[in-house]
């Protein structure tokens, strides 16, 4: 998928082609959160990979003592617990008057700030000479649906997951504030299981509701909370992180199915279908935050995790903006129809999109105008308008000019764990998955089935790796521990020394991290997590012999790679600059894995392509896509010493991955897939700032590092910027026709410039016509042009 710049009678302006798509196969008072830590050294500093393997022989206790982790382990998590269950805990000291109010805490997100705290009743008495506080739920509690308000009492509401955080240490002979409090989820048991609920946005840019089978439900309800205004806004609401403060979904349907997209309720999937020729709108009444329930006969589950249009709404287009609506308008010629028109997303903001003329289906009229049909890229909008003058040379030259775009898209791992568990997963686990002992106090049980636990989990071995240890990026046991299981291929992983990672939001974020940063763990397809067992299941590709090959040849050929590229004497940035080169001479994308993956809806890949989504298809067989790249630039970073890391977030609203490198105290972007052999483009996005980035649509997501770190990776300067240190920036019309004449006159054919000037298509093109006019008439008539963001390419 190259940027091809079509020779043409006149200049033309043409979307740029670029490779996205290709991701491989998502205060107060009392003691406080620790601080991010800072970045992984594992990122930071790298030593070729002749240097020792990890630890052959070393358990799981051994990892937490590299780490120095707190010897404390914590509390499991407590599932299914009663709708109105009192948490009652035994201190081993008297707190004082000083920690009334700073011991226990109840909240909505797992980060346990004070704005996700709900409210609850609390009680400290003394027993026996020691504090015992006890926690239990206020009025109708969360989220409260219709029913929890008819049956009364208190109770914790419907929030798909709650998590106490605790301040002191239980155990001390003193009052002693924990360093980082000790936080334990919990879930109310629901009355059938609970869906897992996902948004699903089509190609087209449609949103639909999706969610798991639930055994058994007959119907499942949707509930949708918004605020109500009379402009398209769609403002946030206070969801997780502020405690649903003000949110009280409403029921808005029953479905027998397990998708819903009919947010007018008339049938059309939220379009506006005019007629046949015409939809002129999308995503209609889509906002705010949906929940999904389960029902059977009387009987509804607890709420689901929600689904916020908010946070998706770049991704959501409406309508074209009104003010440039163009459907059913009179052009006098081919010449007039726009390339680009502003699309308005649900939540009123506007971008450019190209506009695809049907050309196929035009039939030139003898007399009065042409019908033109027309579709706005990535969306369902559609229409047509008319020309007065079209011959067939006008539609050939418009079939030639238009480019098709990005696919959107990509295979990416699949998450199948249960976000809330389901109800017969027992509040205490014994050693069998099984429900243990009742007792009087659920804490206490807890607490010593967790050091039981763990204690049995710290005597686990951890796999041994052929990798060398300075190749593995973790910052903490957990993460180590996964990375070495994941890298070794195995299925089963056992999570019992790790009550922190027995929760579906915290294994995730985990998860993710592990394998974007660790370009040897190869041909991870999915994971699901069992509860009862504390067990994390996963499939690969390969088994794991045929994992430890590839992984072998991908590390003899980074050695290779290495001294052949890398330099004695080279400081980070020329190293950096070797890799990038070798990567654009010596490497190719593989288009023919996106669209095998494109015609299956992005939701697999056929096995023979399965290699050009992990680090084996451009480092070994130097064909890929865009996660490819990512990990390759990653590892033989690794091995040369530059600190980087992987990135993952979408380019022009579609699913990309590229690097960020460390240069002075700031992390810039580098995109190793389009570069100029795969774009056309050279150094498109290259030691550039985040402002750089976002310029030409590239946007950061939070699945590739944990998300209360992702601050630490922002740029603000610009001073590395390729386009900056070598000139080929302009800040005006004038410097621009002056940094064009001068590319020109040393004989360049291609030259690509960043205007930031505020300007138009249509006056830039007459500039650079101006330019080539002046420089070499004869040039003008096979010039080509196109344009991405703030980046101009003319192609003599």
């Amino acid at each position: 998928m190259k940027v091809q710049v079509k020779q043409l009678a006149m200049i033309m302006l043409i979307m740029c082609v670029v490779l996205t798509g290709c991701m491989g196969g998502s205060s107060e008072a009392g003691p406080q959160p620790s601080p991010a830590p800072q970045a992984s050294a594992a990122a930071e500093t790298k030593q070729p990979s002749g240097n020792p393997l990890p630890d052959a022989s070393q358990t799981v206790y051994d990892l937490k003592q590299k780490y120095d982790t707190d010897n404390n382990p914590g509390i499991m998590p407590m599932y299914n617990v009663d709708q109105d269950m009192e948490f009652i805990f035994r201190f081993n000291t008297d707190l004082g008057p000083e920690a009334i109010g700073h011991t226990l805490s109840v909240h909505t997100d797992i980060k346990a700030l004070p704005e996700s705290k709900v409210g609850t009743l609390e009680d400290s008495q003394l027993v026996d000479g020691k504090s015992v506080y006890s926690i239990k739920p206020l009025g109708f509690g969360v989220l409260a649906s219709d029913s929890l308000r008819e049956a009364g009492g208190s109770s914790w509401g419907n929030a798909p997951v709650y998590y106490i955080r605790l301040n002191y240490d239980l155990d001390a002979a003193t009052p002693t504030p924990l360093k980082q409090p000790i936080i334990i989820p919990f879930t109310v048991k629901s009355d059938l299981p609970v869906p897992n609920l996902q948004a699903d946005i089509s190609p087209d840019g449609r949103l639909s509701l999706v969610w798991s089978e639930v055994p058994g439900a007959e119907s499942y309800n949707i509930y949708n909370a918004s605020h109500i205004t009379m402009e398209n806004t769609n403002e946030a609401l206070s969801g997780a992180e502020q405690g649903y403060a003000d949110q009280r979904p409403l029921l808005i349907a029953t479905v027998p199915g397990t998708s819903f997209n009919d947010f007018m309720k008339d049938g059309r999937g939220a379009l506006g279908i005019v007629d046949e020729t015409i939809t002129s709108l999308q995503n209609n009444n889509v906002q705010g935050e949906y929940y999904v329930t389960a029902v059977q006969g009387d009987k509804e589950s607890k709420f689901s995790a929600s689904v916020d249009t908010v946070a998706l709404s770049k991704q959501l287009p409406r309508t074209v903006a009104s003010e440039d609506n163009f459907n059913l308008n009179l052009f006098k010629s081919a010449g007039e129809l726009p390339k680009t028109v502003p699309i308005q997303y649900i939540d009123g903001s506007k971008a450019p999109a190209t506009v695809i003329y049907d050309t196929d289906s035009i039939t030139i009229q003898q007399s009065g105008p042409t019908d033109v049909q027309f579709s706005i890229q990535g969306t369902a909008l559609k229409g047509y308008v008319q020309v007065e003058k079209l011959t067939d040379a006008d539609i050939a030259s418009l079939a030639a000019a238009q480019s098709k775009g990005a696919n959107q898209g990509y295979v990416e791992p699949k998450n199948n764990t249960d976000y809330v568990p389901a109800p017969d997963v027992p509040t205490i686990i014994d050693n069998n998955g099984n429900a243990g002992e009742s007792g009087d106090n659920v804490i206490d049980q807890q607490k010593e089935n967790t050091r039981s636990k763990v204690d049995e989990g710290n005597k686990q071995a951890v796999p041994a790796s052929k990798i060398p240890a300075t190749l593995i990026h973790a910052d903490s046991a957990l993460e180590e521990y996964l990375a070495l299981n994941l890298i070794s291929g195995k299925t089963e992983i056992s999570l019992q020394a790790f009550p922190e990672a027995q929760n579906a939001r915290t294994l995730m974020d985990e998860v993710e991290k592990v394998i974007y940063q660790n370009p040897l763990i190869l041909g991870f397809r999915g994971y699901s997590y069992d509860y009862k067992t504390l067990t994390l299941h996963t499939e690969f590709d390969d088994p794991a012999e045929v994992i430890l090959s590839k992984q072998l040849e991908i590390l003899a050929e980074a050695d290779k790679v290495i001294a052949a590229a890398i330099k004695d004497g080279m400081n980070a940035d020329e190293k950096q600059m070797a890799i990038y080169n070798y990567l654009n001479d010596n490497t190719t994308y593989d288009d023919a894995a996106l669209e095998n993956a494109k015609q299956q809806q992005f939701k697999s890949v056929d096995a023979k392509f399965n290699d050009s989504f992990s680090t084996y298809g451009i480092l070994v067989k130097k064909v890929g896509v865009c996660m490819s790249y990512a990990h390759t630039f990653q590892l033989l970073s690794d091995l040369a010493q530059v600190p980087s890391m992987v990135v993952t977030g979408t380019m022009d609203g579609v699913n990309h991955a590229w690097n960020k490198v460390k240069i002075g105290g700031e992390w810039v972007n580098v995109d190793a897939t389009n570069n100029e052999t795969n774009s056309g483009l050279p150094y498109l996005l290259y030691n550039s700032n985040d402002a750089t980035a976002a310029n030409v649509d590239y946007v950061m997501d939070n699945s590739s590092w944990l998300d209360h770190e992702l601050s630490q990776f922002q740029a603000t300067s610009n001073a590395h910027d390729y386009y900056v240190t070598h000139g080929l920036e302009a800040d005006s019309l004038e410097a621009y026709k002056t940094k064009l004449a001068e590319q020109l006159k040393q004989g360049k054919t291609l030259v690509v410039l960043r205007v930031l000037a505020d300007t138009d298509s249509a006056e830039l093109t007459q500039k650079t016509a101006e330019v080539i006019k002046q420089y070499d008439a004869s040039k003008l008539a096979n010039a080509g042009m196109i344009e991405l963001g703030s980046y101009v390419a003319i192609q003599l």
